[in-house]
């Protein structure tokens, strides 16, 4: 066989979250160092640093609830037209689907009616306990790449093609400084404890959570003056982070009147400094248990967005990913009218002051830790798309 890997190979990725815009651009880089393909790609600001040909950008796809999801109905609906057109008109050899299953489950759909195959990273229903609510994903979709044990489990119990890769953070979530660099690199005072605040990356968690964890902040430093605090966040060549200018959010914390910093770069090294962590749900919480620091979760949305919650879904049992994944409650969550500074400084006390609350949770993390698999992750799943693409080559 003549062909060089990757020539001709015609491939669309499409990742609709941070989270998810992350490992598809991570992935796109190990694709890319095996050979030259041809790669199509809906994506945030890491996929656009990618050799890719950018179809959309999806940095703002992001919808927490009905009223936002109305919000953006318009939009991807356009776009799921106009995509549709894009793969009959391109017909690519291999669609890469990353998590954001309401858009992408119709990609997959649309695809197995044209015979196009699809790998599917973080499939839907990832934490489902029952075979039964993953059926017609694991029906619809050509190959199911779980990330974790329970989500490898549930996909073969259901009928997948499903393998056990592991999760992409494996291979990203390590600290690379000691605490001492970090605090040299950010300004901090190494001979003082940290706390870091950790709203996530929607605008709409920044709005509803940030203001919680500064007021928190302030009932912590009456109690414990000596703490400083930290705002971590990912790295940005532009002046927007969390959707917002930084100046706007260097005025918020200054404003705040705490010592609190905005530190820009790897959040495991914050997170690696920190003594507790004030942290909105989502993959940070896992990001955080695999460094393994102690944490109280926070979650609160708009009010609309709870009510519609609370009439058409049923809701699980944690909301926390640490949690979900061993079934039980090891990090203290506040939901909703919970989510209070009040309660989050009080829960910050109990573990500040409880070596014992600490080291349980770091116990429970080894758990959490066991489910996620080993390092390789993305070199895993960029096999199982070699074997999709060339089944003669890679039997």
């Amino acid at each position: 066989m003549n062909t060089k890997l990757g020539e001709n190979k015609k491939l669309l990725i499409i990742a609709g979250e941070t989270s998810g815009d992350f490992y598809a651009a991570s992935l796109i880089n190990v694709l890319k160092s095996k050979g030259n393909f041809d790669i199509s790609a809906i994506g945030g600001d890491q996929t656009k640093k990618c050799d890719v040909a950018m179809l959309y950008d999806s940095t703002n796809w992001a919808a927490i609830g009905l009223f936002e999801a109305f919000k953006q109905a318009p939009r991807l609906l356009f776009v799921l037209k106009r995509l549709k057109s894009l793969i009959l008109q391109k017909r690519p050899d291999l669609i890469i689907l990353v998590d954001y299953p309401g858009f992408n489950m119709r990609v997959v759909h649309m695809a197995k009616k044209l015979g196009i195959p699809t790998l599917y990273i973080f499939p839907p229903s990832k934490f489902a306990r029952d075979p039964k609510l993953v059926k017609d994903a694991a029906q619809s979709i050509t190959k199911v790449a779980a990330n974790f044990a329970s989500t490898y489990e549930v996909y073969r119990a259901a009928g997948a093609d499903v393998e056990f890769v592991g999760h992409p953070l494996l291979d990203n979530a390590r600290p690379e400084l000691t605490p001492e660099e970090t605090c040299l690199k950010y300004g901090l005072d190494p001979k003082k404890p940290v706390i870091a605040l950790c709203p996530g990356s929607r605008k709409s968690e920044l709005d509803q959570l940030l203001p919680v964890m500064l007021e928190a902040a302030r009932i912590i430093q009456k109690k414990y003056p000596e703490f400083q605090y930290v705002v971590p966040v990912i790295k940005t060549d532009g002046e927007e982070v969390f959707s917002i200018q930084k100046s706007v959010l260097h005025t918020k914390l200054n404003e705040s009147g705490l010592p609190i910093k905005l530190a820009e770069g790897k959040i495991y090294d914050i997170m690696n400094l920190s003594e507790i962590l004030l942290i909105s749900s989502g993959t940070a919480t896992l990001e955080a248990s695999y460094v393994g620091t102690p944490m109280i979760i926070c979650y609160k949305v708009a009010f609309f967005t709870e009510i519609q919650a609370r009439l058409f879904y049923k809701l699980p049992k944690y909301i926390g990913l640490p949690n979900l994944i061993i079934d039980r409650m090891s990090a203290p969550e506040l939901i909703q009218h919970d989510c209070t500074p009040e309660k989050l400084a009080e829960k910050a006390f109990e573990l500040l002051e409880s070596s014992e609350k600490r080291e349980k949770q770091k116990k429970d993390f080894e758990e959490v830790r066991a489910h996620l698999g080993n390092p390789g992750v993305l070199e895993r799943v960029s096999e199982m798309i070699l074997k999709l693409l060339y089944p003669e080559r890679y039997p």
